[in-house]
Formats: C-alpha cells, structure tokens, sequence
C-alpha cells in the first residue's frame, strides 16, 4: 500500500511540470495588502514557500513549527505562507493567531498553484537565491528535513 501512494504521489509531482534545479515559474502571489509580489522579487535570498489551507488539519501543526525555524534563519532566508483556497483576510489572520505563526502570508491563486503543482497542503518548496527550485517537500512534521536542505543551500 506504501508503495503505492509514493508512486501516485510520485506521478503527481512529475505531472506538476516542477522540476528540481531548474528556474522557480515565473508567477505572482498577492500579499494580505494588496500588492503583488514577483517570483522575481524572491531574488537574491534563499526562499521558502509553504503552501497551505485555513481548514488543513496538518497545515495547523507544520505551520507554527516552520515559522520557530523562520527564526534561525533571519535575514538569511525568506519564509512565505502561501494560502490557497481564500482571500478572506479576516479568516486568514484568524488562523494566524490560533495556530501561532508568523510568516507572512501571501496569497496563491490558480496560476501560482498550477505553476508549483500544488494538489494538496501543507506542500513546502524550497527555491535559491538565483531562483531554481531547490526541492518540493510534501506533508508535515519535516522541519528537520527543511533545515538540512536550508543549511546546504545557504553553502553554495
């Protein structure tokens, strides 16, 4: 059964178009204010997106968890919430103070989405500073994968 859901996943993740090393898609994200923020503006610093939903049971635990790590890495690496599934401020800054994070959080509509292959949440990618996707993480409670894949990333 194991080997089953790694290869749906597997295949899901090929059909996303989203392939390690190569440049992050060139899309655009909304913050809670209203501005637009570029692919493009995640330049120069290594970035983490964790993909999420206001009702992902996972996403309540991985969130507060990425954001403690966010910590370890100011001014070194940008941290993103990416919500999808809303743009309801008011529910989104809610969830923000009950699961107790602090990344900021951008909105990701359909094009973002489609673009990263997002089928599901939490769903974390890891892009570097000149902007190719690092890795996809799938799932929760993989804080200490992240900051492995960080530390190396921050090296080259």
């Amino acid at each position: 059964m194991k080997n089953i859901i790694i290869f749906i996943l597997s295949a899901i993740f090929l059909s996303s178009g989203l392939s390690y090393g190569k440049k992050a898609p060139d899309v655009y994200f909304e913050s809670l204010d209203g501005r637009k923020i570029s692919i493009k503006d995640m330049k120069g610093k290594p970035t983490v997106i964790v993909f999420w939903q206001v009702y992902c049971h996972s996403c309540e635990k991985e969130l507060p968890e990425v954001s403690k790590l966010s910590k370890k890495y100011k001014g070194k690496v940008r941290f993103y919430a990416a919500v999808i599934g809303t743009r309801d401020i008011l529910q989104i800054e809610e969830k923000k103070r009950e699961w107790g994070f602090v990344l900021p959080v951008i909105i990701a509509g359909y094009k973002p989405r489609s673009a990263f292959g997002i089928f599901g949440t939490p769903i974390t990618v890891i892009i570097d500073k000149d902007l190719n996707i690092v890795t996809k993480i799938i799932g929760s409670g993989k804080t200490e994968r992240l900051k492995k894949i960080l530390d190396r990333t921050l090296q080259e």
